[in-house]
C-alpha cells in the first residue's frame, strides 16, 4: 500500500482500463506503482512549473485537497489525481486513469 507523508491519498483506486492493462502486462504495472510512489513524495511528474505550483498551494488547504500528477508509460500518459471524495473535510481518494477518461 502507498501512502504519503505529505498529504492523505486515501483509497487508491484505479479506472478499468488502468487495471486491466496492470493485469496483463508486468511492465505497465510497475510503471503504475512507480508513478504512485512518486506522487506521494511530491514528484508531480510531468507538469509544467505553474502546475506543479499549484499543488504545492494545495496542500496548505488538507481539508479539501485537489492534486494531480501526469506520468508517461509504455501505454501512455497516465493522471494521478488525490481529491476529496465526499461533504467531509479530509475525505480523499487518489484515482490513476488515463487523461481521456477524467
Amino acid at each position: 500500500m502507498i501512502t504519503s507523508k505529505f498529504f492523505n491519498m486515501g483509497q487508491v483506486v484505479t479506472t478499468r482500463s488502468i487495471n486491466d492493462l496492470m493485469a496483463a502486462e508486468q511492465k505497465f504495472a510497475v510503471e503504475v506503482t512507480v508513478a504512485l510512489q512518486r506522487f506521494a513524495v511530491k514528484d508531480w511528474g510531468d507538469m509544467d512549473t505553474e502546475d506543479k505550483q499549484t499543488n504545492e498551494d494545495a496542500l496548505n488547504y488538507p481539508d479539501d485537497l485537489y492534486l494531480m500528477g501526469a506520468y508517461n508509460t509504455s501505454k501512455g500518459r497516465i493522471w494521478i489525481i488525490t481529491n476529496r471524495i465526499s461533504e467531509t473535510p479530509g475525505d480523499n481518494a487518489t484515482t490513476v486513469c488515463f487523461p481521456d477518461e477524467r
